[in-house]
């Protein structure tokens, strides 16, 4: 439930600016790298998604933010994975053994983001971009839905079903619009991936979020809070998934569930739970009345956002040595990229758009 209004957003303002603090904001230079991988994903964007016509008009600049950051932490893990896609994996090899100095992994790396269209096939940018989508969308139709009980709730999950509905509203029939043009041209594996794993995550997601708003206990005192980290990581490995080299084991869910994480599972899941945390805290005069959350209960403060962000970025640099990224300029620009992915998130948070 959105508030609207002057104390809503000032209330929003000063929360965000509580945060500001605890993150570094990254050197001016960084401004041309958000700038290309924002320019990029646009793109996309417009090729892919802006010709379905989707609604709900409702929250719509919150939906598209959402997608948007999502598309753009799908394509951070191609960058830096050590089983990305050789297309972009190796001009990252290649930089980070070169005496670099930062004026020049600027460059470099403008250039590198900006080429990112050409880089990847057409088919993994339109399903990247897609589920982006619903994955933003799911995320504000959910919200309202979840106001209206569990069976409402339920019934979103069934829009990622093959299900039929007699009638749809405008935030179902975006959902289901999303959902099949993301599976138009699925592979096996990722139709597999899509009944055993996507599906019941996104139910319980659901779930949870009914039970959130019901003020109901939760056993992990989180809010109910984990199942929505769950479904959104892995609704990006039904894309990133393979290719990254994940689900192709003997075992071949077993990596999806977190016993099975590699480190940088790990580094996504826990990147998102900072996100959930940063904004759970900034919504929680809205979210007073209207749901259960672990800022509320106490459980997350400002002591655990910081703890939680300083792990994740010590993570990020063991993952990028691990990864065969060791130049120490390459890899302080990966963590000002970070910064200002935050940073991003927390301006969103301030104007009122993404809260």
């Amino acid at each position: 439930m959105v508030q609207d209004g002057p104390t809503h957003l000032s209330d929003t303002a000063r929360r965000a600016s509580v945060i500001d603090p605890l993150i570094p904001r990254p050197p001016a230079d960084v401004a041309t790298l958000r700038s290309a991988v924002s320019r990029m994903v646009s793109r996309q964007w417009d090729a892919h998604v802006a010709e379905l016509h989707i609604g709900p008009e409702t929250h719509a600049a919150k939906a598209r933010f959402i997608a948007e950051m999502y598309a753009r932490a799908c394509y951070s893990m191609l960058l830096v994975s050590a089983e990305g896609p050789a297309s972009i994996r190796l001009p990252v090899l290649v930089t980070s053994i070169l005496p670099l100095w930062r004026g020049l992994a600027i460059v470099l790396g403008r250039v590198l983001l900006s080429s990112l269209d050409r880089l990847l096939p057409q088919a993994v940018h339109c399903q990247l971009l897609l589920m982006s989508a619903l994955m933003g969308t799911l995320d504000v139709v959910l919200d309202e839905a979840a106001a209206s009980g569990g069976e409402a709730a339920l019934r979103i999950a069934s829009m990622l079903t093959r299900q039929s509905h007699a009638t749809l509203s405008p935030g179902e029939e975006a959902l289901v619009t999303l959902a099949r043009n993301v599976r138009r041209d699925e592979s096996a594996w990722q139709r597999d991936y899509w009944e055993a794993v996507l599906q019941p995550s996104v139910f319980q997601y659901c779930r949870a979020e009914a039970l959130a708003v019901a003020h109901a206990p939760d056993p992990e005192r989180m809010g109910h809070r984990r199942a929505g980290i769950d479904a959104a990581i892995k609704g990006m490995w039904y894309v990133v998934g393979p290719l990254i080299g994940l689900g192709f084991t003997s075992e071949r869910y077993a990596q999806f569930e977190r016993p099975g994480w590699n480190r940088e599972q790990t580094w996504m899941a826990d990147t998102s739970l900072l996100m959930q945390m940063i904004d759970d805290w900034v919504d929680q005069d809205e979210d007073r009345n209207a749901r259960v959350t672990p800022v509320l209960s106490g459980e997350w403060d400002l002591h655990s956002i910081e703890e939680l962000y300083r792990k994740t970025t010590r993570d990020l640099t063991a993952m990028l040595n691990g990864n065969r990224i060791k130049n120490r300029v390459l890899q302080q620009l990966f963590l000002d990229l970070y910064n200002d992915y935050l940073h991003t998130a927390l301006s969103a948070m301030r104007s009122g758009v993404a809260s």
